[in-house]
């Protein structure tokens, strides 16, 4: 019987993944990582976080959802300055404008107040069950997952003419800000887990 189990337990290894990720669960581990570039020319480390709170965003240049929400996700970090709160965006397409480049110039034109990585390997997207941009991760200062999905329960697109929507009118409950007080406060996040919606991550085969 306990070799069935395991059997089975081997055949299904996403048993115990979240609502809306394959991958990853509320309560598991911040996936390690070493030496991602980044925009400011360092290099980042999982370890070399020390920050009681950490928000890994999924990013990506050309989407327009990211463009939608670049200068909501500026005001989020803003709004945890001075707080024990680290922000780290990653990118992991690689087509030439969502490449470290094309980054560095994003992310001065729209001001980026936080790190921003590129992971040419992809294995940190894959290892969080990321599928769009963007998309949010918290993690406690045990580097648990506390949170996944949306910034806000509005997402914003950017038309051609530079023009931001917000699908469902103007946002009303912020699930990241929401998120990281909660677990700042080390309390249970009301709302864990929500869709993530925007444009799909591009792995390679």
């Amino acid at each position: 019987m306990k070799t069935l189990l395991l059997l089975a337990l081997l055949a299904a290894p996403n048993a115990f993944a979240g609502q809306y990720n394959a991958i990853m669960n509320i309560g598991d581990a911040l996936p390690a990582f070493e030496n991602l570039p980044a925009t400011d020319g360092s290099s980042v480390s999982s370890k070399d976080i020390t920050e009681d709170v950490l928000v890994v965003v999924m990013l990506a240049n050309h989407c327009p959802w990211v463009k939608g929400m670049d200068q909501d996700l500026v005001k989020l970090v803003d709004q945890f300055k001075g707080q024990s709160v680290r922000v780290v965006g990653l990118a992991v397409n690689l087509r030439e404008d969502d490449r470290l480049p094309a980054m560095k110039v994003h992310g001065e034109k729209v001001g980026y107040n936080f790190t921003y990585v590129f992971d040419e390997s992809q294995d940190l997207g894959r290892a969080l069950g990321a599928t769009r941009t963007p998309e949010y991760f918290v993690f406690d200062k045990e580097r648990k997952l506390t949170y996944m999905g949306l910034l806000y329960d509005s997402p914003a697109k950017m038309n051609k003419s530079g023009e931001v929507r917000h699908i469902n009118g103007e946002p009303k409950t912020f699930y990241a800000a929401d998120a990281i007080t909660a677990t700042l406060d080390g309390k249970a996040v009301e709302q864990a887990e929500t869709r993530a919606h925007g444009c799909s991550v591009k792995y390679t085969e």
